[in-house]
């Protein structure tokens, strides 16, 4: 059964298909739902293009749930922290 997740864009248009750095909230029943971690994974639009992924659900920075889930396999779990200056934007720190 594949597991599920949530992540948060800036725009929709930020998200792309591919190898990324990327954080996420599983959302798997248990005692560590919710838990969000940094991992480096695969993502495409859709399960059809990753077979043996688990289901990716992605909302805009207001909230707003894309209808259709997203697939993501996960490579690697990364550090809990983002190297940066307190206070800046993450995303702007990611994508460097």
């Amino acid at each position: 059964m594949p597991k599920e997740y949530l992540t948060y864009v800036r725009k929709y248009a930020d998200l792309y298909e591919g190898e990324r750095d990327i954080f996420i909230k599983d959302l798997t029943p248990g005692p560590r739902k919710y838990d969000t971690k940094q991992v480096r994974a695969l993502v495409a639009r859709s399960a059809e293009n990753l077979p043996g992924a688990d289901t990716l659900w992605v909302r805009s920075e207001m909230g707003v749930l894309d209808p259709k889930p997203w697939a993501i396999k996960i490579l690697k779990e990364l550090p809990d922290y983002v190297k940066g200056r307190p206070y800046t934007d993450v995303f702007s720190v990611m994508n460097k």
